[in-house]
């Protein structure tokens, strides 16, 4: 009997014996797994490779996947100026209106790209003046009317990264009518018509290769360019008095010409909060043959700095150099800017 109840205290002992083992076990391995995920999630903060990579470089990556990207910004500008009728020094009350439009669509593939950027800017001057007889009018000009779109379809053709061959596309020209002013017989200036939409316009179509490194940087050289000039408005040459305008004859519409394309691009952000933005682009084109060496240029150059959300500094100009767009003897170089305190938004 005595050895019974030994043999059944001794079974209660190992049991109990038992449990205490089975619970250390399974703490230690409660802190085992506790310290692998710990020093899993060390490795991911770490940048460790072991991490959950495929997860955390789609999550970073997302954008560069995608196939088409779009946008937009809108601006305009407005500003008012004024004094008295007897200012001594002279002046007018004038009111300034610009307007602005950027767009932008690209399509991305692996060896593949289809880049295109429309742009529009528009402004107007309306002041009041005072004709011979003091008597008060209003004149409305222009300071800047300018649609310009650029579409560019890329292949890689080399291992050497940002290269490839590209097909391209430039359009340029007015929206409105444009006016030469002069004062009439009682001191009132009054405009005669110099020029309307696509008389003059221009579109280049090119050839060639581009060297892209950076997101935000690009040159493109247009081997093979064919540089078509449009007047479609034939009673330009009646009113102006002029056989050729923009080397299109009378009597004609449009002025072929081959040559060479130079494009080039740059967009930086400045400043440790990056609200400074710079664009820059430059286009030109000189021709196969011509009686002078000359390069026809173009640069829009634009600086944008940012008060709030919507509102900004900005300075916008438009340079071109074209012989071809001036009467012999006069500056080829024209030129149209706008500084002022803008609104803006981005789509």
């Amino acid at each position: 009997m005595w050895l019974q109840r030994n043999n059944s205290s001794q079974g209660i002992k190992d049991v109990g014996c038992a449990k205490q083992i089975f619970a250390a076990e399974m703490r230690l391995m409660f802190l085992l797994v506790l310290g692998l995920l710990f020093s899993q999630r060390a490795e991911a903060f770490a940048g460790g490779n072991d991490a959950e990579p495929t997860k955390h470089q789609y999550h970073r990556d997302s954008n560069a996947h995608r196939i088409l990207t779009y946008g937009a910004d809108f601006g305009s500008t407005v500003s008012f100026s004024g004094s008295s009728p007897n200012w001594s020094s002279g002046g007018f009350n004038n009111i300034t209106a610009n307007g602005f439009m950027s767009a932008f669509a690209q399509v991305k593939r692996p060896n593949t790209s289809f880049d295109n950027i429309f742009k529009v800017n528009l402004g107007m001057v309306s002041a009041r003046q005072y004709d011979n007889y003091g008597v008060r009018y209003r004149v409305n000009k222009k300071n800047i009317d300018n649609v310009f779109l650029d579409s560019k379809l890329g292949h890689t053709v080399s291992a050497q990264p940002g290269m490839s061959i590209f097909g391209g596309l430039n359009f340029q020209t007015q929206m409105l009518p444009g006016f030469r002013y002069s004062r009439n017989v009682i001191g009132r200036e009054v405009g005669t018509l110099n020029s309307s939409f696509m008389s003059q316009g221009q579109t280049q179509f090119a050839l060639g290769m581009e060297y892209k490194p950076l997101p935000t940087f690009y040159v493109r050289m247009g081997y093979v360019t064919l540089k078509q000039t449009y007047v479609l408005n034939q009673l330009l040459y009646e009113i102006r008095n002029e056989a050729t305008i923009a080397r299109v004859p009378k009597g004609k519409f449009l002025d072929n010409q081959m040559g060479v394309q130079i494009q080039m691009g740059l967009q930086r952000e400045l400043g440790t909060k990056k609200k400074v933005t710079m664009k820059f682009n430059y286009l030109g084109f000189a021709p196969y043959v011509s009686e002078d060496a000359s390069l026809d240029s173009r640069i829009d150059f634009a600086l944008v700095a940012k008060i709030s959300k919507y509102l900004n500094v900005n300075y916008t100009l438009i340079s071109i150099y074209d012989k071809d767009l001036v009467k012999p003897g006069a500056s080829a170089w024209q030129n149209s800017w706008i500084f002022g305190l803008g609104y803006s938004f981005k789509l």
